[in-house]
């Protein structure tokens, strides 16, 4: 079949906007997905420890490089905004992390 390949791209994305709603990530934008996964990910690469994104981590990411700067800004503060990352706490600005009552969610 020619379009297998195409059929299991179709599939592994039916079931990750299903996995996107049943978390509530269903009202995000295409842009606010990919900031919080770029921040996820980057908490995810360091240790326990240093669980906080910086912004120049996140922006640097591949899932976000071709965001404009306006579109990054505006997308990290409607997920603040929404409570879905949180500033760090005694950090300088810039500084991100996962609310402790988003990370018992997953």
């Amino acid at each position: 079949m020619p379009y297998q390949r195409y059929l299991n791209v179709a599939q592994l994305r039916e079931l990750t906007l299903g996995m996107e709603a049943d978390l509530g990530l269903g009202g995000l934008s295409q842009n606010e997905k990919d900031v919080l996964y770029a921040v996820i990910s980057v908490i995810a690469s360091k240790p326990v420890s240093n669980s906080v994104a910086k912004s120049d981590e996140i922006k640097s990411h591949f899932l976000v490089q071709n965001i404009t700067q306006p579109t990054f800004h505006r997308s990290l503060k409607n997920l603040v905004a929404r409570n879905i990352i949180a500033h760090a706490p005694n950090t300088k600005a810039g500084s991100y992390v996962i609310p402790s009552e988003q990370s018992e969610k997953t």
